[in-house]
């Protein structure tokens, strides 16, 4: 085939063109990469400038996890126990009947009396009360009983807070009579006058009167006119269930109350060491009338010795009772109605009278 000269010169033209493309290709990947090189290594001649460093923003705090609840502890919480009762006496109130007594233990509602025929067997509960004092019933002739007492809450069911036993006492059952005095002077010997004061008091058991006029706080216990034995002899032998100690009416007018408060303790002193089974109650002194406080201006402290006679009886562990209402007029003078001509005897009317207050009272001392 023949090739014309203008054909021949186009195609090395369009080679030469073809060429030159490429070499400009070629130079601009090389210029690239330079380009780059250079972007990522700083020249070494130039010094290093420190870059102000960004704050960044600060995370919130995560919440703090909600911590699980701990199971309740299965072991029971400790709980205190009342005291020990102390203070446990024990008396014969009748045939087959013991009275027991014992101290007021602080927070206790309830105490429990419990009994048995062995220090060692079995106890029973005789019953639970309120108060400080039971009386044990149905019980065997001449034999021996054990008891205690025990503080708690509830009445009858048993509790942690009840407290431990208290000493365990005894005693024998015996043929018995309960036997009540009323020891003082010439107003107390009157209740032991025929008809006055017995036939309208209920009083059980067997009543006796250790009384005698003028005698007062001192010769009660230093006049022998009792068949050679004094007021405190007499009483003493007695060994008496409860005693009524009515003194101090023929010395208040003269002596001071403080003084005869004095006596009265170391009476009581001796009773109780000499029967100390026995149930003491201190009487107040009677009123007085109106005229024979006029005769007798020391009969202002009558009141007066009466709230020393309670404060004692409280703080030796003995009763106070106080019987004068029923004698009394709206001034807290003795009524003419029941006052002898002397002005501070009374007149059996008021015998009877006190016959049904004491009785009222007794009942109440053994429920």
């Amino acid at each position: 085939m023949t090739i014309t000269k203008k054909h021949k010169y186009s195609g090395f033209l369009a080679f030469a063109i073809a060429l030159l493309l490429l070499v400009e290709t070629v130079t601009d990947v090389k210029i690239v990469r330079a380009e780059t090189t250079n972007s990522e290594t700083p020249p070494t001649s130039q010094p290093t400038v420190e870059s102000t460093a960004i704050p960044t923003a600060t995370a919130p705090p995560l919440p703090s996890p909600t911590p699980k609840p701990t199971p309740a502890s299965t072991q029971k919480p400790h709980v205190k126990r009342l005291k020990k009762v102390s203070g446990v006496k024990l008396s014969r109130y009748a045939t087959g009947q013991i009275k027991v007594t014992w101290n007021k233990s602080k927070k206790a509602k309830y105490y429990r009396v419990y009994y048995s025929k062995r220090r060692t067997g079995k106890y029973r509960l005789a019953g639970a009360v309120k108060n400080t004092q039971f009386i044990v019933k149905r019980l065997k002739n001449n034999l021996t009983y054990y008891f205690y007492v025990q503080a708690c809450v509830k009445k009858k069911k048993v509790s942690a807070s009840d407290s431990p036993i208290s000493k365990k006492v005894h005693i024998k059952t015996k043929t018995f009579q309960r036997k009540t005095i009323f020891a003082g002077d010439s107003i107390c010997q009157g209740i032991g006058y025929p008809g006055w004061a017995y036939p309208y008091m209920s009083i059980k058991g067997k009543k006796k009167v250790i009384a005698y006029r003028g005698l007062n706080t001192v010769t009660f216990h230093t006049k022998r006119i009792f068949r050679g034995k004094t007021g405190l002899q007499k009483l003493i032998a007695e060994k008496p269930y409860r005693v009524y100690m009515m003194l101090g009416m023929n010395e208040i007018h003269y002596r001071k109350a403080s003084s005869i408060i004095a006596e009265y303790k170391s009476m009581i002193k001796a009773i109780k060491q000499a029967c100390p089974n026995t149930d003491i109650v201190l009487c107040s002194i009677s009123p007085v009338t109106r005229a024979e406080r006029a005769r007798h201006p020391g009969c202002w402290q009558i009141p007066v010795f009466n709230k020393k006679l309670k404060v004692l009886a409280k703080r030796i562990g003995c009763r106070y009772f106080d019987y004068t209402a029923f004698l009394k007029d709206s001034g807290g003078y003795l009524k003419a109605q029941y006052a002898e001509g002397d002005g501070y005897h009374w007149k059996s009317s008021a015998y009877a009278t006190f016959a049904k207050v004491v009785s009222k009272y007794d009942k109440k001392l053994d429920r």
